[in-house]
């Protein structure tokens, strides 16, 4: 399988929870990404979901036994 380019991933997820104007949980979006756009395994949407929280462009809760999150930054930025 051919790899996206440099932050290709981290977009996409990002446009993913732009676009649910909410919390979503990994699951969640692993199941959106991989069911509109290509397979891809959960722990590698974990890792893009924990990496733009340590950018600061999501905040993330507790929910039950993982996290949910969501943008804190705008589409603009």
């Amino acid at each position: 399988m051919k790899r996206l380019p440099r932050g290709e991933l981290e977009a996409q997820v990002m446009d993913l929870l732009w676009n649910a104007n909410g919390w979503m949980r990994p699951g969640e979006v692993h199941h959106e990404i991989t069911t509109a756009r290509r397979p891809l395994a959960y722990s590698t949407v974990t890792t893009i979901l924990v990496r733009l929280w340590g950018k600061g462009m999501l905040e993330r809760e507790a929910a039950g036994r993982a996290f949910a999150y969501r943008p804190v930054v705008s589409r603009d930025v």
